[in-house]
C-alpha cells in the first residue's frame, strides 16, 4: 500500500494556498463513497483505495486545508495494511468500505510517497471524482514529473487523453515510456500521439523497438500525420519503412500501411505493386480490396475500379464499406445501377441521411421522379437538408407542369445557394405561362425587401426579358440598372452579353474592359470580350492572348476551350484548332460548339467528320440555329 512519510515539523500552507485548493477540490464528501474511474492504472487504484482507508490521509486533509502541518502528528494513526482506525475521523459509511477493501490491498507492494505528493494527489483524486479533469491533469503530470512513478504517468496520460488535451498527453505519455520501456501499452499510447502530432519519424523509432521484443506495432498511426504539402517528410518516412519492410516482408500491418503513404504520395503503381504482398492475407481483406480499388479508380478509372471491387463484394457481400464505395463508383459511369445501389444500402441504414440525399438525387436524374420525392420528402420531415429537396421536388412539380406546386416549393427557399437559381425558375414558370408582368412584380418585390441584393435582381429581370424575345426592354432596364449601381459589376456583364448580340461590340467592349480594370483575373469577362473580339472582329491575337488568360485560370471549362480553339482557327492554326474544338464538344455538345467543329472539319477538308457532327446534333437536338447558318454560309450541301 502508499505509505505517507510524515515529519512532525512539516512546512505549513500559507492559508490563502490552503484555501485556493480546497475551494478547486473541496466539493463533497463523495471522495469516500465514489467508485474509482474507469481505466485508472494499477497503481492509481491503490492510491485511490489507500485514501479512503486511511485515517491520517483524512487527518492530513483536514491539517493542510483547515489547519497547520506543522502541529505534530502521532505516529501511531500512520496507515498500514494490518492497522487503519478510520472510524473517529471518516464518514459513517468509510469502516465498512475499508473492511470490504482490506483483503484486496493486503498483497498490493507499498510506495512511499512524500507528504506533498501524497497532498497532490489527494487533490487530484477528488478532482477526478468530481470530473473537474484539467485540475486531476495538472496534478498527475505534475507528480509524474517529480515522482516519475510508472503508475502515476500512467493516470496522467489516461486523464489527459480521456480530456482531450493533446500537448499533456503527449508529455505524460513520453515520461511513461521513459520511466516503463517495456510497457507495451505506454509505447502503443506514445508512438499513436507522436504519429498525431506530426512526427512520424519518432513514430517508427518505438514502433521499430516494439518489432524487436516481439509485440504487437500499429504501424497504421503513421497515417494520422498530417504531412506537409511538399511531402519531404512523407518521402523520408517511406525511406526509413523500406528497410524495415525488407526485414519484416509477413508483417501485414507495415505492408498495408507503406501502400496507404505510397498512395498519398501519388505513387499509385507503386502502392498497387504494393499490395501484392497481401495476397492471401486474411488480416483486414476489405480494407486491402478497398485501397486497391482507390488505386485502380486513380490509375484506369472508375469502371476497372468497380469490377475489382465487385469481387471483393462476392467474398465480402454484407460489408457496408465495399457496397458504399461501388454505389458512389456507379455514379461515375451508371446512373441507374447506382440508384438500385443506393436503394439497397438504404434497406439497412432507412433514416441515413447521405444515403437519402445521394438516392434522391440518382433517382432525379433517371427521372424516377416518384422515388426521388419519396427520398426529399423524407429528408424534409427529419429537418434535414431541407431547402435543397424544397429545390429538388420543385424542380419535379415543374417537369411534371404542376406549376402551382412547383411555385410553392420554390417560395420556401428565402436563403441560401439555392434562393437566387429558386427564384429564377419561379419567375420563369410565371412567363412561361403567360405572367411575365407577375414574374416582374416578383422580382420588383425582391429589390424593394432585399435591397443589398438589388442588383442580382435586376440582373435575373433582364435576364428573363432577354430570353423572352424581349432584348430591347432587357437593355433599357440594364441602363437603368447600371445608373442605380454604377460599379456593379454583374449589370455590366449582362448589358455587355446583349449588345454583342445588337452587334455593339464598341458598347460591349467598354463594359467588359470596365469589369477587366476592376477584376482583372474576372474569367467570364476575359473569355467574353476575347471571344466577341475573335468573331466580331479581326483582332485574333488580342483575342487569343484574353482567352488563353481565361484558359489558364479555369483550364476545364468547356466554353473557354471553344473560344481558345475558334480563336485559333481564325488565326489559321488548325491543328490546335480542332484539338481544343474536340474537346470542348466532347464536354459540351451544344448548337455553337458544333458549329465551330463542323465548320473547322469542312474547311479543313474532312467533309465527312463534318457531316457525322451535323448528324449527331441534328439526331439529339431540335432547334439548331448556329449549325444552320453555318451550313448555309459555307454551303454544305444537304
Amino acid at each position: 500500500m502508499l505509505k505517507a512519510q510524515f515529519q512532525p515539523k512539516a512546512q505549513c500552507l500559507s492559508k490563502a494556498s490552503r484555501q485556493t485548493e480546497a475551494s478547486r477540490a473541496r466539493k463533497s464528501s463523495r471522495l469516500f463513497t465514489a467508485e474509482p474511474l474507469a481505466g485508472q492504472s494499477l497503481a492509481g487504484k491503490r492510491l485511490t483505495r489507500q485514501l479512503r482507508l486511511s485515517a491520517l490521509s483524512l487527518t492530513l486533509f483536514s491539517l493542510l486545508i483547515g489547519g497547520c502541518a506543522q502541529t505534530p502528528v502521532d505516529n501511531s494513526t500512520t496507515p498500514s495494511s494490518q492497522k487503519t482506525d478510520p472510524v473517529v475521523v471518516t464518514p459513517d459509511g468509510l469502516k465498512a468500505e475499508a473492511k470490504a477493501r482490506k483483503a484486496e490491498i493486503a498483497e498490493l507492494p507499498s510506495r512511499p510517497f512524500p507528504e506533498q505528493t501524497l497532498y497532490n494527489l489527494l487533490i487530484a483524486e477528488l478532482a477526478t471524482q468530481e470530473r473537474n479533469l484539467p485540475l486531476a491533469i495538472e496534478k498527475y503530470l505534475f507528480e509524474a514529473q517529480s515522482t516519475r512513478d510508472p503508475g502515476v504517468a500512467a493516470q496522467a496520460t489516461r486523464l489527459a487523453l480521456f480530456g482531450r488535451k493533446s500537448s499533456e498527453s503527449l508529455t505524460a505519455a513520453e515520461l511513461w515510456y521513459e520511466v516503463e520501456p517495456d510497457n507495451e501499452k505506454a509505447a502503443a499510447i506514445y508512438a499513436d500521439l507522436l504519429a498525431q502530432s506530426g512526427k512520424p519519424l519518432e513514430t517508427i523509432g518505438i514502433l521499430e523497438s516494439q518489432l524487436a521484443l516481439n509485440r504487437q506495432a500499429n504501424f497504421g498511426v503513421l497515417g494520422q500525420t498530417k504531412y506537409p504539402a511538399d511531402k519531404q517528410l512523407l518521402k523520408q518516412v517511406l525511406n526509413r519503412l523500406q528497410p524495415l519492410i525488407e526485414q519484416y516482408p509477413n508483417n501485414v500491418d507495415l505492408l498495408f500501411t507503406h501502400a496507404v503513404l505510397l498512395q498519398e504520395n501519388d505513387q499509385h503503381q507503386e502502392a498497387l505493386a504494393a499490395l501484392d504482398g497481401l495476397k492471401g492475407s486474411k488480416s483486414n481483406p476489405t480494407q486491402t480490396a478497398l485501397l486497391k480499388a482507390q488505386l485502380i479508380e486513380k490509375l484506369e478509372g472508375a469502371e476497372p475500379a468497380a469490377k475489382s471491387l465487385k469481387r471483393a463484394i462476392n467474398k465480402h457481400p454484407d460489408d457496408r464499406p465495399l457496397q458504399l464505395y461501388m454505389a458512389r463508383l456507379l455514379t461515375r459511369f451508371d446512373l441507374k445501377a447506382a440508384e438500385v445501389a443506393f436503394a439497397d444500402l438504404l434497406i439497412g441504414s432507412p433514416d441515413d441521411p447521405d444515403l437519402l440525399f445521394s438516392h434522391a438525387v440518382l433517382a432525379y436524374e433517371n427521372l424516377n421522379f416518384s422515388a426521388a420525392k419519396g427520398s426529399f420528402e423524407k429528408l424534409i420531415s427529419r429537418n434535414l437538408r431541407v431547402t435543397v429537396s424544397h429545390y429538388y421536388i420543385g424542380q419535379i412539380n415543374s417537369e411534371e407542369e404542376k406549376y402551382d406546386e412547383a411555385i410553392a416549393r420554390f417560395r420556401q427557399i428565402q436563403s441560401g445557394k439555392y434562393f437566387m437559381s429558386a427564384t429564377q425558375k419561379l419567375i420563369d414558370i410565371e412567363a412561361k405561362r403567360g405572367n411575365m408582368d407577375e414574374a416582374r412584380e416578383h422580382l420588383a418585390v425582391l429589390r424593394d425587401t432585399r435591397p443589398l441584393q438589388a442588383p442580382n435582381f435586376w440582373a435575373l429581370e433582364a435576364d428573363l426579358l432577354k430570353r423572352n424575345g424581349r432584348a430591347d426592354d432587357a437593355n433599357d432596364l440594364l441602363d437603368e440598372a447600371i445608373e442605380r449601381f454604377p460599379e456593379q459589376l454583374l449589370l455590366r456583364l449582362e448589358r455587355a452579353i446583349i449588345s454583342e448580340q445588337f452587334n455593339d461590340i464598341e458598347q460591349a467592349e467598354l463594359d467588359l474592359r470596365f469589369v477587366l480594370d476592376r477584376d482583372p483575373d474576372n474569367v467570364t469577362a476575359l473569355n467574353a470580350l476575347g471571344y466577341t473580339l475573335a468573331n466580331k472582329t479581326t483582332r485574333y491575337i488580342e483575342a487569343l492572348d484574353l482567352i488563353e488568360r481565361a484558359f489558364a485560370l479555369r483550364p476545364d471549362d468547356a466554353a473557354i476551350i471553344d473560344s481558345l480553339g475558334w480563336a485559333q482557327y481564325r488565326l489559321g492554326r488548325m491543328a490546335e484548332a480542332t484539338s481544343n474544338l474536340e474537346k470542348a464538344f466532347a464536354e459540351f455538345p451544344d448548337d455553337e460548339v458544333a458549329a465551330h467543329l463542323i465548320e473547322v472539319y469542312w474547311v479543313n477538308g474532312e467533309k465527312n467528320k463534318a457531316r457525322a457532327i451535323i448528324k449527331k446534333v441534328r439526331a439529339d437536338t431540335q432547334e439548331t440555329p448556329m449549325i444552320d447558318e453555318t451550313i448555309g454560309r459555307l454551303g454544305i450541301p444537304q
